[in-house]
């Protein structure tokens, strides 16, 4: 099947699992919230983050051997890619046991990660070490054969497997809740569903791909390879990181359990939408990956500039939404003793749109395997993320948890990364990029100002508030940027491309 098709249904499954899972996962946080409270919130998000930190010791090795993958695969090489896959396994059963190793050194401190109180009847080391068997259980049960999958631009059958499992995990959850509300039993959950995802995947990737064994070994040269581009990879880990989790853990450390629980449900919807989005870049990212194997760099980058467009036009619509819909939502769903005020509305709005910006970038500089030219550039924001982070919090509170990484986004990641895959990639001037991409920000500024207005006629409280202003959001900004973007090139591309996988559908 063509490049087109393979990611066309890639995206389709995807995007099946992640509404569902998001449905199911949301009703499980609301009854989270009305039956345990904020505080069991705070400890949820506190875990998760900690843990995601433990998983650095990864270091990449699971993205760098998936993109050496990418040729072998493309020229039916089946002894190399038997040998990447026996490398995988012995990394991740390495990485698997020095992920224990940290865990358990860190379980005696655990408890001095809380600011404040921590609810009563539950012992957050013994939490962790639940959490902790949840982590380690990737590393052991045969998750590298998901790597086989992502190579053949299979995506869309680790999608179904995790679609019915976490269907399965959020329903088991939202009945221990409403019945005996026991949040070890809750969490007891977690690991055993990451156990059975895995073995399901696994089997699945053998059933398809039968003629890939671990066997054999890997060059001295592909060996070398996928080293430099690990130890490139671990910056773009650390800057995964430290936007996600050492947030969490900042919040908690200086805040409190509560203000991260309201942190974390604004930041939960900003965030499903990011999955969301993330799931049709990652569907294409291996389609992208052969593209660049095969193909000529002016039709990449034709390719590129058309998705920057597609990508602008989506994430300036959701950043409208947040902007509109996020104070009513959340008065809807959490109460407003979990609310922010409209300054921080605007600060995840900001914070959206410019880390989703740079995903097209993000997407062909894997594809292409560029994370060396990339490691400084991701030092740098780290420790500048790191130590913004730090200060802000303390002098302006949770507002600088979001200022510091977009300052990190604006100041150093944008002009390298810019820079790297118009020099090393398409060898073209990054000027024409640049300037649509400051005409796509101004376009979703307007938008936003515009339908704010229109928002503002709706004179409604609760769910209708909600609804009117929700209509208002799908049909004023898009009218703008289809107005704003009709005559233009990518948009032709795009309608060309939407009738090209209709018509093969």
């Amino acid at each position: 099947m063509g490049r087109t098709r393979n990611a066309a249904r890639n995206i389709k499954w995807g995007l099946v699992y992640k509404f569902s899972t998001l449905v199911v996962s949301f009703i499980a946080r609301t009854v989270m919230i009305y039956t345990l409270g904020a505080e069991y919130l705070g400890l949820n998000s506190l875990f998760n983050s900690v843990l995601r930190i433990l998983s650095l010791a990864d270091l990449g090795f699971g993205m760098a051997i998936t993109y050496s993958m990418y040729k072998p695969v493309a020229e039916n090489d089946e002894e190399t890619v038997c040998a990447l896959l026996g490398l995988y396994r012995k990394i991740y059963r390495i990485v698997g046991s020095v992920i224990l190793g940290i865990g358990l050194l860190l379980f005696p401190f655990i408890p001095h990660l809380i600011a404040g109180s921590v609810p009563s009847d539950v012992n957050v080391r013994v939490l962790f070490l639940i959490y902790l068997l949840d982590t380690v259980s990737t590393y052991f049960f045969f998750a590298y054969r998901a790597s086989v999958l992502t190579a053949h631009q299979r995506n869309d059958i680790p999608s179904v497997v995790s679609m019915i499992t976490n269907l399965a995990k959020n329903l088991i959850q939202i009945v221990i809740l409403l019945t005996i509300r026991n949040y070890y039993c809750f969490v007891l959950v977690i690991p055993a569903i990451s156990i059975i995802t895995n073995l399901i995947t696994a089997y699945l990737a053998k059933r398809y791909y039968p003629q890939y064994e671990c066997r054999g070994a890997v060059d001295q040269e592909t060996q070398r390879q996928i080293g430099r581009k690990t130890r490139a990879l671990l910056g773009v880990k650390i800057t995964s990181l430290i936007y996600n989790s050492v947030d969490s853990v900042v919040i908690s450390s200086f805040l409190g359990l509560v203000v991260l629980a309201k942190y974390n449900n604004y930041y939960y919807v900003m965030d499903a939408l990011i999955a969301v989005i993330a799931v049709i870049f990652n569907s294409i990212q291996s389609t992208v990956g052969n593209s660049i194997v095969l193909e000529t760099p002016e039709k990449n980058y034709r390719d590129y500039m058309n998705l920057s467009y597609i990508n602008a036009w989506l994430i300036g619509w959701c950043t409208v939404c947040l902007y509109c819909l996020y104070q009513p939502f959340i008065r809807l769903w959490a109460g407003e003793s979990l609310m922010f005020g409209k300054r921080m509305v605007v600060w995840f709005c900001v914070y959206f749109y410019v880390y989703q910006l740079k995903i097209v970038q993000s997407t062909y500089k894997d594809a292409a395997g560029l994370w060396r030219e990339d490691m400084w550039r991701s030092y740098g924001a780290n420790l500048f993320n790191l130590i913004a982070n730090l200060i802000l919090v303390q002098v302006i509170g949770v507002e600088g948890v979001l200022l510091s990484t977009v300052l990190s986004l604006l100041v150093i990641t944008y002009p390298w990364q810019t820079w790297m895959i118009h020099r090393k990639l398409f060898c073209c001037s990054m000027k024409p990029y640049v300037i649509r991409l400051l005409v796509y920000t101004a376009a979703t500024v307007m938008a936003c100002l515009v339908t704010e207005a229109f928002c503002g006629l709706v004179t409604l409280n609760g769910a209708g508030e909600l609804i009117l202003r929700g209509l208002i959001c799908c049909v004023v900004p898009n009218l703008l940027f289809l107005l704003f973007s009709l005559k233009t090139r990518e948009f032709a591309e795009m309608r060309k491309t939407v009738r090209k996988v209709l018509l093969k559908q």
